[in-house]
């Protein structure tokens, strides 16, 4: 890059990144409450203040400008089009943040976007790898397989953003373990994305998650760190295959990108088949995701969210076993874990309902930012 130690530069790079997003957000926050650009509290929601919700901008702003400036001479052949893939989605988060769209132009966006990072960049899934029988798959199908991988990660993220620091904090543990294989695998470029973006990541979260929440991230953010994590996810796929010694042969790097992002996607997948079987639209929204269960039965959002770093934490300690377990028979049990730990806080609420004990920590826990 500058001719500095890879090392060293990388450091510099997360350095500025959580320079500028921490020194923006202030200001960002001052901004938003002379504008009145608040997120007003409702009964989905567990602020009961107004908060801003522009951190999405800060994010990307310290994101795009330290991944552009330290990187500016390594190449990555999609590079053109990720970048313009990741504007598009700014800037239809920002005018949701802003003035709410309807789910059916959000969703358009995420397509365009996917579909050019896909189509354009060619960052797809092109082989299953011997999953479900499956090995190299026609071109059109591996298109669509990629849409939809880069549409659920990207949702995944953004539904998982209900309490203070949950979808930053996991974020930035999915990211330091793809930048640790990248950096193994001698791939700079994304070693250098996953920095910069965990730099932004944790300035931001020392205003809504270390202390009482000042401003959340909002759909600018949430959907920007999603597709970014989906960029990286598949690229990790790709890559994997050429990795020695190959601890990911076959479908295992597919397999361990699910277990990575265990928190969003599994999350996402329940209450969809859940609303399925109530003969509800999936994209209805509601309170029945885990985390907004873990603060109905007692625990604060700092409880909560950290609770959910460490089973995710749990899960890529889990990872290990792929070098033993075959990759489909590792899903399985990875699904299966996740299923059994999914429905504990259902059965301490429904205990809590019969002892007649539910809810009564509200009256006694002080009003969190979110």
């Amino acid at each position: 890059m500058f001719g500095i130690h890879p090392s060293v530069e990388l450091w510099l790079a997360g350095l500025t990144a959580f320079a500028i997003t921490y020194f923006s957000i202030p200001g960002i926050i001052q901004l938003a409450r002379l504008k009145r650009l608040y997120d007003e509290p409702n009964h989905r929601k567990e602020h009961s203040s107004r908060i801003p919700t522009l951190g999405g901008l800060a994010l990307f702003v310290g994101f795009f400008f330290s991944f552009v400036f330290w990187g500016y001479d390594l190449h990555m052949r999609s590079f053109h089009s990720i970048l313009s893939a990741l504007i598009i989605l700014f800037v239809v988060g920002i005018r949701d943040d802003l003035y709410p769209l309807k789910s059916w132009v959000k969703l358009g966006a995420q397509i365009v976007a996917a579909l050019i990072v896909v189509v354009q960049g060619d960052v797809r899934i092109t082989n299953l790898y011997g999953l479900l029988d499956l090995h190299d798959l026609p071109y059109l199908v591996t298109v669509a397989i990629s849409t939809l991988a880069i549409l659920a990660i990207m949702n995944g993220f953004n539904l998982i953003d209900g309490i203070n620091g949950l979808s930053a904090g996991v974020a930035v543990i999915v990211l330091s373990t793809y930048g640790y294989w990248f950096y193994r695998m001698d791939n700079l470029v994304f070693v250098l994305l996953c920095v910069t973006l965990i730099g932004s990541l944790l300035a931001y979260l020392r205003f809504n998650f270390v202390r009482k929440a000042n401003i959340f991230m909002g759909d600018s953010g949430s959907l920007v760190i999603g597709y970014l994590i989906s960029v990286i996810s598949i690229r990790f796929i790709q890559q994997s295959r050429e990795f020695e010694p190959n601890y990911f042969f076959s479908i295992a790097g597919a397999v361990y990108a699910f277990n990575l992002l265990i928190i969003p996607l599994f999350d996402t997948l329940r209450v969809s088949v859940v609303r399925i079987l109530k003969g509800y639209s999936p994209f209805r929204a509601d309170r029945n995701h885990i985390h907004h269960t873990l603060i109905d039965i007692g625990l604060s959002h700092r409880q909560a969210s950290l609770l959910l770093f460490a089973v995710n934490l749990g899960f890529i300690a889990m990872g290990s076993l792929l070098g033993d377990v075959r990759p489909r028979h590792y899903l399985l049990l990875c699904l299966l874990v996740a299923l059994l730990l999914s429905q504990i806080p259902y059965f301490i609420k429904g205990l809590q309902k019969a002892r007649g004990t539910y809810g009564a920590h509200k009256s006694k826990l002080p009003q969190e930012g979110q």
